[in-house]
């Protein structure tokens, strides 16, 4: 779910005119948060629960919830 996070939030920060990193890795995922959270797309995360593990897991969340029913990933 995280790489499909990470592809689909990629491919619409670039459709905005942003250049994200492309590695690596928790360098990636933390601009595809930031830029989500700007995008208004995901709330959020409180300071304390910024680390990678909880930011992976609401791209999981925010993924799940855009993807259409249909999808095999859900």
């Amino acid at each position: 779910m995280v790489k499909k996070a990470l592809e689909i939030g990629g491919k619409m920060a670039k459709l905005q005119g942003f250049d994200l990193p492309q590695s690596p890795q928790p360098l990636r995922v933390k601009a595809i948060y930031l830029f989500l959270v700007d995008a208004k797309q995901i709330t959020p995360l409180p300071e304390s629960k910024l680390d990678g593990a909880s930011i992976k897991h609401r791209l999981a969340v925010w993924i799940h919830s855009a993807l259409p029913d249909n999808d095999p990933l859900k």
